[in-house]
């Protein structure tokens, strides 16, 4: 019997697709016939940042890549995998989208061509964090849930502790971010309508 917990190979299996990112992020560029220039330009990097994420050797924060994503005409769940018309998410075939610098680790809980609703189970690293720059997304609603763990949030200047079993609902619009202030990983399940994360 294995001595992992569930958030330990959540952020062990990140490190192990350490690609998946970059990958993504240029494989939708190509796809779409955008040159580098112009997507650094529509995302507010430069080119040459631009070149090192997609030969994964920069790591953009997490507010970066949401303007990555945008400047492409997505969300960041697209960098989670190709669409695939499925309607079941096995357990031990969720998406899964690992954040730079391996702070964070995103598993898609919903179908990956859901319209309407969304929901993320995301792991957080000891002292990981969204970084200093506030996030802020167009979905409607979002729910946060702590499955375990510890978690600082953020919310237009408000500072929250939440503990395991506390939810917190908020406009993702509104300047926000989070980190987990302990030695353990914090899981956190997300549920968003629509789905514009």
């Amino acid at each position: 019997m294995s001595d992992q917990t569930p958030e330990k190979s959540a952020l062990d299996g990140a490190l192990s697709e350490e690609d998946q990112l970059s990958q993504r992020l240029r494989t939708l560029r190509h796809e779409k016939g955008m040159p580098l220039r112009t997507m650094a330009e529509a995302a507010g990097v430069s080119v040459s940042f631009l070149s090192q994420v997609e030969r994964g050797t920069a790591s953009p924060s997490i507010g970066t890549l949401i303007r990555m994503a945008r400047a492409l005409g997505e969300t960041v769940s697209s960098l989670f995998e190709p669409r695939s018309g499925a309607r079941l998410v096995r357990a031990d075939q969720r998406p899964t989208l690992i954040h730079p610098e391996r702070q964070w680790a995103e598993e898609l809980l919903s179908p990956r061509d859901f319209s309407r609703l969304q929901f993320i189970r995301s792991t957080v690293a000891p002292g990981g964090t969204t970084g200093t720059e506030p996030l802020s997304y167009d979905a409607a609603e979002t729910c946060m849930l702590v499955e375990s763990g510890t978690l600082t949030f953020w919310l237009e200047g408000e500072e929250m502790t939440l503990a395991a079993g506390d939810c917190l609902s908020y406009d993702p619009r509104q300047p926000h971010r989070l980190s987990n202030p302990t030695d353990t990983a914090t899981v956190l399940i997300f549920a968003s309508s629509p789905p514009s994360y």
